[in-house]
């Protein structure tokens, strides 16, 4: 798990620093813009289909896998296994989520309803209702795992979901859009490119919680036929 901290920790410094840099310079012809701005994109924590939305991706896939995993030896042992079996299936949708951009299509939902309030991501709005009915349901789900599992998956959500989508409400008003007809995307405030790397750093921070509360059911053991993977336990998963 440390490893992944550190990766996080350094995606959060290099992506806005980097950011901030290149635009900066943008409009400097005697230097290479293209590279410039590809480098830029490429840890934008903002940006999709680069190496933050890549690491975000395989951190929510890992939660999804390890909860279903637990979730599979837990039926096999004739246990109830829907309360992993739920939060796993929210996790396989979020990693979908960060890779394809899903909840962007939310805000046709809100322009269609006119319920856009005024901001530059008008997906929130639904977004937020979402969230809390998801939430209802996994917290219903959590009262029947164990005690230590429900608290870390409960801290875990609370996390993702602040910076999902309290921090990105807040730097809505601080996004500059694209002007229509407008091919490059402008420059955007250093305040919106900071509290940016909240919102995104406390998702990431958020997944990698979950995804430690996942790993810690399961234990691995290596055997003459490979690896096993057992439950551990010392730590329950339905209570």
């Amino acid at each position: 798990m440390q490893p992944l901290g550190w990766l996080v920790a350094v995606l959060c410094v290099v992506g806005p620093v980097v950011r901030i840099a290149v635009d900066a310079v943008r409009d400097d012809p005697s230097l290479p813009q293209v590279w410039l701005a590809e480098a830029a994109r490429l840890v934008n924590l903002d940006a999709e289909g680069n190496i933050p939305t890549y690491v975000s991706t395989m951190l929510l896939a890992g939660v999804a896998v390890g909860l279903g995993t637990a979730a599979a030896l837990v039926r096999a042992r004739g246990g109830r296994s829907w309360p992993l079996w739920l939060p796993a299936g929210v996790a396989a949708f979020l990693s979908l989520d960060e890779l394809a951009s899903l909840h962007e299509q939310l805000a046709l939902l809100a322009d269609l309803a006119g319920v856009g309030g005024g901001l530059n991501f008008t997906w929130v709005v639904p977004g937020v209702l979402v969230a809390l009915v998801v939430g209802v349901v996994l917290l219903l789900a959590a009262r029947r795992l164990s005690r230590q599992l429900r608290l870390r998956l409960v801290v875990a959500g609370a996390v993702y979901l602040f910076g999902a989508v309290v921090v990105e409400t807040a730097s809505s008003p601080l996004f500059t859009p694209t002007p229509e007809g407008v091919a490059e995307a402008p420059a955007q405030s250093v305040a919106y490119v900071l509290l940016n790397v909240v919102e995104e750093g406390l998702e990431m921070v958020g997944a990698l919680l979950a995804l430690r509360a996942a790993l810690s059911l399961l234990r691995l053991a290596s055997t003459r036929r490979g690896l096993l993977v057992d439950l551990d336990p010392a730590a329950p998963a339905v209570g």
